[in-house]
């Protein structure tokens, strides 16, 4: 990695919108670590694609909902080195007009979309300040 290269997590990196940042990230230098809930298949196929093309690139897999799932995957990512972008891009949508909508969809929709960025972005502060990391910033 180049000096003003980063380490970037893209939660939801295995799927479309994901992928597309994850290949941004790549080709502008930085490590990325591609996530993946479901399909860990593509998460691996995507950092081989990142690999192929010269960058350089991790899976992580891990459910976004659980806290200490996320706590695990984010302290073996940092046990490398800090994560200096964040990405929370996992998200859920569930398909339903509202008035149909099944309360188990909604909370389904609200645990991923705002548990998940609470669980991933409050544990990589957290694990990141227990570092003693110098903070980053952008130009």
């Amino acid at each position: 990695m180049s000096q003003t290269a980063r380490r970037a997590l893209v939660t939801g990196g295995s799927g479309g919108i994901g992928a597309a940042i994850c290949r941004r990230l790549a080709q502008d230098g930085h490590h990325v670590y591609v996530h993946a809930r479901q399909d860990v298949a593509a998460a691996e196929r995507l950092v081989e694609e990142i690999a192929t093309g010269g960058g350089s690139a991790a899976a992580l897999h891990f459910d976004v909902t659980d806290a200490a799932a996320t706590r695990q995957a984010l302290e073996s990512a940092l046990a490398s080195g800090a994560i200096q972008i964040l990405v929370n891009n996992a998200g859920i949508h569930d398909d339903a007009v509202l008035p149909g909508m099944r309360q188990e969809q909604w909370h389904r929709v609200i645990d991923v979309s705002v548990n998940g960025f609470l669980n991933v972005t409050q544990g990589s502060l957290r694990l990141l300040a227990s570092t003693n990391a110098p903070p980053t910033t952008s130009k």
